[in-house]
């Protein structure tokens, strides 16, 4: 490789290839998407068949084995003067060349290490380390090179630069540089206006550098071009930041607080509980340090277990929590925690901390947390192995992020997952919150309605306490619960959940496809977050809602009269897809007295007895009523209603001898004639 020293590749702007000083000429765009493809896997041979593919994808010229050939022989005589870089062999060809001489592979290198200086604290050397990536840019990312392979690396590589550049102003900014970033983040924001980090960054560098009301106009510009451009409001972020500008400090930390007070009640989890105060015995008699880490769905009583749990050690811990706020300023959870001093050197200032005795360090809601403050959580991780410190983090299922999922992954501490409430605990808990008995139905409701979450449990115990029976609609309070557990849940996923919801108990993604009007593969992305955000489970080859609460919230989403239309039209696909009999009821019966559509009566004639008895009769009741029907259809209802409602065999209600009954029993007779039904 020594001969080729002088070859250099860029395809991060400027020539492609150059030697020494001068410029090579590699020939026509094609030709230099062969060029790019071999440059972005130097050293490594690349078949003949990879390159067709990146050249021209999946409609090649019947003629491409020979068109590659002529490329590379003429690339071979192109950079003749830097050697013989192009090594040709039976497994395809190969270009010769350090990666260190390809300003690509430089790129990912430099963004490697400053990943590496980040996770180790050192954010001076994380920025030189940026900066260089950042240099070897020169221009657009194979700028002119054709082909899918080169219209795949050019987005990916392009994305990558965006990511540095707002680390690299948000390590500028955390390194107190404001002043010279904000010119950079501006020609940044207006090139890339709807990245809301880059609007933040600056208004946050106008703040600190005194421009109070700069940083509101560019808010206000923000804002005015988010909505313009994407029709949407700008994210809570953002918003929360104008309101920490107009009260002069948009880098606010809280301070951390004591636990909270013991519950006054708090039933069940003594297996949990158990395995917690094995680590604090640990800690406090022994010295002891460990880490645990706390999962939990939202309402499952997190906060609440753990302030019982750590009731004992109240005057030796520290407590933060994140939010959606916490994630927009570097390290926030730390600063909240240990104090600004911790920025500087985590080690040092945790270590002075347990020279007073042993601590406890709790971070909640980890979900929420920012980047670096979860990195810095995994050094602190290690150093409960050699120092008196209890280290506690508690997160949801959502929102998902993989370095969340990477750190509990690898944790070597103790995983504690808090279940849903079984029977003996909702009838416990009601025992300790209500002043009278609700009685056996009402716990069983409560229970089977919540799938046993302790938030949703409190707010049905409050709402029975208030004189509020329970059903099916949601009040508002215990929607806008339900909706703020669900908040990290995608816009898409949330529409596919409200037509979800509208399917009944159960139901099939093509059941879905139907509702909804989309593709399957399109609908793929929303279900798996919903199963990975435990709202919708398996149940063989069908979906449903694992708690029927959040399904009636996400039904109660869609106006009444529409639900209404849209449940008809569920009940015709399924009739014309050959559905049950009794999920073509479940549906219409969800529309309650708005059955209009005109094929209902005539279903429902032909399908009576295949329907289960429940169903039907109220199905009749329903239609009954209606003024849209033909004399012979009300007549017809009529008859198979008092068929089913005044059977000539069996016991005979006792109010079927009342004169008004006289009529049914007329038509049950006649209706009777037929084959007996099943149910």
């Amino acid at each position: 490789m020594d001969e080729v020293s002088s070859l250099t590749v860029r395809l991060l702007g400027g020539s492609p290839a150059r030697h020494g000083e001068g410029e090579i000429a590699l020939g026509p765009a094609q030709r230099q998407a062969v060029f790019a493809t071999l440059a972005l896997h130097a050293g490594q041979f690349v078949s003949r068949r990879e390159i067709i593919d990146a050249v021209w994808g999946e409609r090649p010229p019947a003629s491409a084995t020979g068109i590659v050939y002529t490329y590379v022989s003429a690339l071979r005589r192109a950079l003749e003067p830097a050697g013989e870089p192009l090594v040709a062999s039976r497994a395809g060809y190969r270009l010769d060349l350090p990666k260190q001489q390809v300003d690509v592979h430089v790129f990912e290198a430099e963004l490697e290490r400053a990943r590496t200086h980040r996770i180790a604290g050192s954010h001076e050397r994380e920025l030189e380390s940026l900066r260089s990536a950042l240099g070897q840019w020169r221009g657009s990312a194979l700028d002119g090179i054709p082909g899918p392979f080169a219209e795949t690396q050019r987005a990916r590589l392009n994305e990558l630069r965006m990511n540095a550049l707002e680390r690299q102003a948000e390590v500028a900014l955390h390194l107190g540089g404001y002043r010279e970033l904000v010119g950079e983040l501006a020609v940044l924001v207006e090139r890339h206006p709807l990245r809301e980090g880059l609007h933040r960054m600056l208004i946050t560098a106008l703040f600190r550098s005194g421009r109070q009301a700069e940083a509101l106009a560019a808010f206000d510009r923000a804002r005015e071009t988010i909505i313009e451009q994407s029709g949407l409001e700008p994210g809570p972020e953002l918003l929360a930041l104008r309101q920490r500008v107009l009260d002069g400090d948009p880098e606010r930390h809280r301070q951390a607080h004591a636990v909270p007070e013991r519950p006054s009640a708090f039933v069940g989890r003594e297996f949990e509980l158990r395995r917690v105060h094995r680590h604090l015995a640990a800690l406090l008699d022994e010295g002891r340090g460990g880490t645990i880490w706390l999962d939990g769905e939202a309402g499952s009583g997190k906060s609440t277990f753990l302030a019982e749990a750590l009731a004992s050690a109240r005057s030796r811990t520290r407590w933060v929590e994140a939010d959606e706020l916490t994630s927009a300023v570097p390290l926030s959870l730390i600063a909240d925690c240990l104090g600004g001093e911790a920025l500087d050197d985590l080690g040092k200032t945790v270590t002075e901390l347990c020279e007073d005795g042993p601590w406890v360090l709790v971070f909640e809601d980890l979900h929420w947390a920012d980047e670096e403050s979860l990195l810095a959580w995994q050094r602190l991780h290690r150093f409960t192995a050699h120092l008196p410190l209890l280290l506690i983090g508690s997160a949801r299922p959502l929102p998902r992020r993989r370095t969340l999922e990477v750190l509990r992954t690898r944790l070597d501490g103790d995983v504690v997952s808090l279940p849903p409430f079984d029977g003996p605990a909702v009838a416990a808990l009601a025992e300790e919150t209500l002043a009278r008995d609700p009685g056996e139905d009402f716990l069983g409701f409560a229970a089977g309605y919540s799938a046993g979450n302790a938030g949703y449990l409190c707010e049905l115990f409050a709402e029975f306490a208030d004189g509020r029976q329970p059903d099916v609609t949601p009040h508002s309070r215990l929607a806008d619960l339900v909706e703020d557990h669900l908040a990290a849940l995608s816009v898409p996923c949330k529409r596919t959940l409200n037509s979800a919801a509208l399917l009944g108990s159960s139901f099939t993604v093509a059941d879905l496809t139907g509702v909804t009007g989309r593709e399957l593969r399109a609908l793929i992305g929303a279900v798996e977050e919903a199963l990975a955000a435990r709202v919708l489970e398996t149940e063989g080859e069908r979906l449903r809602f694992r708690v029927p609460l959040v399904r009636d919230v996400f039904a109660a989403n869609t106006p009444p009269a529409i639900r209404a239309v849209l449940h008809q039209e569920i009940a015709a696909t399924m009739a014309g897809s050959g559905a049950p009999a009794d999920r073509v009821a479940e549906q219409l019966l969800q529309a309650g007295d708005e059955l209009t559509a005109r094929w209902i009566p005539q279903w429902l004639l032909d399908n009576v007895r295949a329907l289960s008895t429940g169903p039907a009769v109220e199905l009749l009741h329903l239609l009954s009523h209606q003024r849209n029907l033909t004399e012979e259809q009300h007549r017809s209802l009529a008859g198979e209603l008092a068929a089913l409602l005044l059977p000539e065999t069996g016991a005979t209600p006792s109010w079927s001898a009342q004169p008004w009954c006289a009529p049914l029993h007329t038509l049950a007779r006649v209706r009777n004639r037929t084959a007996p039904r099943t149910s």
